[in-house]
């Protein structure tokens, strides 16, 4: 799981300098979201790998990127899964709070670790949704960590009137969002929301311990 984080974090801030053109679409909502990926590569680009910003600067930044470009409760509560119905008012407002707060400490340091891999969008398609509210599209791309060896990386988003929201990433055919809820599951199953609570506390705990190192 952390070496998709890396792969994930890596391709998003490498994506505004790689980007390549795309075929024509014919769909208005398709082409927004193409477009939407690309300027959340550009911000991020443009900001959080300034090697000046500290570590708080750039955990604000990325905090509100995050929110700009990702459908965190939606994810959030997907990850959580059959769960979700067992957990209390109290638990679910700990959690979206902490959800948040592991993605951050996990992802925000990660961006001084660019050094200028190759990134390309190849194509955006139409995908299904499960609402009826909203379109979904899949913007593809390949990443190249070494020449020859290029990962595939899928971003899955949502569409609604003029907002969109990136709601998975997939990285090798791989969804972060449902590896988040197979890790989480096996913990529920084992000691319960609460026990969700604190391995997730635990990890922020240790993420501010060695920022103070």
């Amino acid at each position: 799981m952390r070496k998709l984080q890396n792969v994930l974090v890596v391709v998003l801030i490498s994506a505004g300098l790689f980007a390549g053109p795309t075929a024509a679409k014919t769909e208005e909502y398709v082409v927004g979201a193409e477009k939407f990926v690309q300027e959340l590569a550009d911000e991020a680009i443009g900001t959080l790998t300034r090697e000046a910003m500290s570590r708080e600067e750039r955990q604000k930044l990325f905090r509100d990127m995050l929110s700009e470009g990702f459908a965190i409760p939606g994810i959030a509560r997907f990850v959580m899964g059959r769960y979700w119905r067992e957990a209390s008012s109290d638990e679910r407002d700990e959690y979206f709070r902490l959800f948040e707060d592991v993605i951050v400490s996990l992802w925000a340091d990660r961006f001084v670790d660019y050094s200028g891999q190759a990134f390309r969008i190849t194509e955006a398609i139409p995908a299904s949704s499960a609402r009826a509210d909203e379109k979904a599209v899949l913007v593809r791309s390949l990443f190249w960590t070494s020449p020859g060896n290029p990962v595939r990386l899928d971003w899955r988003v949502a569409n609604k009137g003029d907002v969109y929201k990136i709601t998975d990433v997939l990285v090798a055919g791989v969804s972060m969002a449902r590896t988040y809820r197979d890790d989480f599951s096996s913990v529920m199953r084992r000691d319960g929301v609460e026990g969700l609570l604190a391995v997730l506390r635990g990890q922020i705990g240790r993420a501010s311990c060695r920022e103070r190192v």
